[in-house]
């Protein structure tokens, strides 16, 4: 970030003494949100040659911030803006030691905008959001799932809320395992795990094969979830473009003549955030290098069957069931809060999935896991995800044609094949935390580009997601972004006209 800040305003008279000008000046910034959870400060002798002050001084002023709870301290490393706000209510109810003794997690402002605008700011009547990936309500299955768990209740008795084994539902895995034989993800009900959601399946396939310096490889942008889940392993997490055929197999072969890699993590269709399909040739050539470097396929299918371009692929698993572990769930076609996910594996891994996963949380849902049963059983989703497809692609079209409407020469973007996002990239540079705080208060969000990659980008994207709203808030939104955007480029000339104090 750029360090600066305009303090031309200090007052040296003033009854209020410098430090407490300060100490208001960076907690006024933070409160605004022009500083952003995790974001690194000055160091105390830049703060100090800005402001006209001694190092202590500066010092001072950071120690108090740090005692209102705006900032943190890490040896060696810098003040950072606290990712939670301090509490002007807390009383004796002071918790800031704890901070002393959590293990220190990086925190970027990209990653924890990108987990606000899909949680809390999707909720919010005034934020037409384009951040949130999850299903639309007016096209949750309502109706049937209703039949179902009346018929689950009915039949099923109490049984319904015993305890089962970790590996899940027999009903419910042969269900799974007959359309993995369809797909290519599965050859039987033992090769199956039911996990709460594949965001659980990810996050349990990454610890069960990597460890602290491994190396793992992930397209990148990608999906936010397989990307921490990676970082938080310990392991070096390098990144591959994706282009209109997919990951990018030939920047994998030149990581492979450097490193040992031990994990490829990827959507092969319908790709998060992009839309687009691995191209055969490329799924191809990717399965072999897995034989020939004995590496692991981390596989997502989660968009796969949300398709508006051209026929289902098959999953990489159909070719490769030893070197590919495949992840998919019903939260995309049906609903993110039925948690109702799994993975597909086989060997020594299976065997440790099931063990962690009965650690994690003994077994997803038994009720949950009935209701799903029933549900695929009737045939109702294959009916239903034809209809949210179709559905979607309006959406899609709508989203495409606004940006085509308010954006064309500012940015590029390809429309996806499927899933429920487009990658959209400026032409122009802007300062992306900038751009995000002036789309917001434009009312509008969306998911940052940097929350999606390994590395800081070298242009400017954002994931604009279209399930939530309807064709004419579509527009709607891409509207207010380009307000955003002219505003972001105003305030950035005008910033390179100042002169520097």
């Amino acid at each position: 970030m750029s360090y600066t800040w305009d303090l031309s305003e200090l007052d040296r008279a003033s009854s209020v003494s410098v430090t407490q000008q300060l100490v208001d000046f960076v907690a006024a910034r933070i409160d605004r949100g022009e500083l952003a959870p995790g974001e690194k400060l000055p160091p105390t002798r830049e703060l100090a040659t800005a402001a006209g002050v001694n190092h202590l001084t500066a010092a001072r002023v950071y120690r108090k911030l740090a005692e209102q709870g705006y900032v943190t301290a890490a040896v060696g490393r810098g003040t950072f803006v606290r990712t939670l706000p301090p509490d002007p209510d807390r009383g004796e109810q002071d918790d800031d030691w704890q901070a002393a003794v959590l293990p220190d997690r990086p925190v970027s402002w990209a990653s924890t905008a990108a987990l606000d605008a899909s949680f809390r700011l999707a909720q919010d009547p005034e934020v037409l959001s384009m951040a949130a990936g999850f299903p639309s309500g007016e096209l949750i299955p309502v109706d049937d799932l209703a039949r179902v768990s009346a018929e689950v209740f009915e039949e099923v008795g109490a049984d319904a809320l015993a305890y089962i084994s970790a590996e899940g539902l027999p009903e419910l895995r042969e269900e799974l395992a007959a359309r993995g034989r369809r797909s290519g993800f599965a050859y039987g009900a033992d090769e199956i795990i039911v996990t709460s959601g594949a965001r659980q399946g990810l996050d349990l396939v990454a610890r069960a094969t990597l460890r602290p310096g491994d190396v793992a490889v992930i397209e990148s942008p990608s999906f936010i979830g397989m990307l921490v889940s990676l970082q938080e392993t310990g392991a070096r997490v390098i990144g591959v473009p994706v282009d209109e055929d997919g990951f990018d197999v030939d920047a994998l072969e030149r990581i492979l003549a450097r490193h040992e890699v031990k994990l490829v993590a990827l959507q092969s269709a319908c790709q998060n955030p992009t839309g687009r399909d691995l191209s055969p040739e490329r799924a191809q050539r990717l399965v072999a290098l897995a034989r020939e470097r004995s590496f692991l396929i981390l596989e997502d299918g989660v968009y796969a069957t949300l398709r508006f371009e051209g026929t289902e692929r098959p999953r990489l698993r159909a070719s490769a069931p030893g070197h590919v572990v495949y992840v998919d769930s019903l939260s995309k076609t049906v609903g993110g809060g039925l948690r109702l996910g799994w993975i597909a594996a086989r060997g020594p891994l299976l065997g440790r999935l099931a063990l962690m996963k009965t650690n994690a949380d003994m077994a997803t849902s038994t009720l949950t896991q009935h209701i799903a049963a029933r549900y695929l059983r009737s045939g109702a989703h294959e009916k239903h995800t034809a209809r949210a497809s179709a559905a979607y692609r309006r959406h899609r079209d709508a989203l495409c044609s606004a940006l085509e409407s308010h954006l064309a020469g500012e940015a590029t973007w390809h429309p996806p094949v499927g899933g429920h996002h487009v990658w959209v990239t400026l032409r122009r540079p802007v300062d992306e935390r900038a751009l995000y705080l002036e789309a917001l208060r434009a009312g509008v969000s969306y998911t940052p580009g940097s929350a999606a990659s390994v590395e800081p980008p070298s242009r400017t994207s954002m994931r604009l997601s279209f399930p939530l709203l309807a064709p004419e808030q579509l527009e709607e939104a891409v509207r207010r972004f380009a307000v955003a955007l002219r505003a972001a480029h105003r305030a950035q000339r005008a910033s390179l006209t100042l002169p520097v104090s």
